[in-house]
């Protein structure tokens, strides 16, 4: 259909629906909602430019989180907060759009989102499992055993805050588990790096950081099967550390 064609029928659609209007005696309200059902892709529906109800995007919200399209919740949750700070769905919009990042996988994001909500909501009785949530957005960020830990310190962290606050909590029980695998990690990054030390001639380092887990985390140790090991490394780390510090060879001060 080339273009001249298309406005003739558009012009024709036009007037038949005016005439339907005119005849039918129908009032401004539903002809408006009649107008946008049939000329909604001619001149744009109207929920583009009229802004959803506090209601509507929470119901939006969570059909999405049911419908597991996080981001769209995200989106309905944001804007709900953003638009209708006062309503009475504003908690729940600050709530779930920290589990919409959450279950998005973007753990930075709900973590920032969780702190809010325990922030302005402190004596919430949902509190415990925000912590809970916050704990495990720090504990999936965890990469590998060789890099830094500071987001095993951070779950640790925020799994003591919980227990403290809530030791009664169903959520303290499952932080207690939590805390046990936080130290899991720590001590099979700190076991590395005691290898490392050791292997470089470090001695002192090496027996200071196995040292460390060793009397921090006995149960952790025993647990990875490293008791052996390391008090085998701490005897010879000191037996090293004994013969006092080594004077450099002639290769080495002759710059090989």
């Amino acid at each position: 259909m080339n273009f001249p064609q298309r406005i003739q029928v558009l012009g024709t659609r036009l007037l038949l629906i005016l005439f339907i209007l005119s005849t039918a005696g129908i009032t401004s309200g539903c002809g408006t909602s009649l107008r946008e059902y049939y000329f909604g892709d001619l001149f744009g529906k109207g929920s583009s430019t009229t802004a959803l109800s506090a209601e509507q995007l929470a119901m939006d919200g969570m059909e999405a989180m049911r419908k597991k399209d996080y981001s769209g919740a995200a989106s309905s949750f944001q804007q709900l907060k953003e638009r209708y700070p006062y309503s009475k769905y504003a908690i729940l919009a600050e709530l779930k759009l920290g589990d919409a990042h959450f279950y998005n996988k973007n753990y930075a994001e709900a973590a920032v989102a969780y702190e809010e909500f325990v922030r302005l909501h402190p004596r919430n009785e949902v509190v415990p499992y925000v912590l809970y949530q916050i704990g495990m957005c720090h504990f999936l960020s965890f990469s590998t055993i060789d890099r830094d830990q500071e987001e095993t310190r951070l779950a640790m962290d925020a799994f003591r805050r919980l227990v403290q606050a809530f030791p009664e909590s169903e959520y303290a029980v499952r932080a207690q588990k939590q805390i046990y695998e936080c130290q899991k990690r720590l001590v099979a990054h700190e076991f590395q790096v005691g290898q490392f030390y050791y292997r470089t001639g470090e001695y002192a380092s090496a027996r200071d950081r196995l040292q460390t887990i060793f009397h921090l985390y006995p149960e952790a140790v025993a647990d990875l099967g490293y008791e052996e090991e390391i008090q085998e490394l701490l005897a010879r780390s000191e037996k090293e550390i004994s013969k006092g510090e080594r004077k450099p060879s002639v290769w080495s001060r002759m710059g090989f």
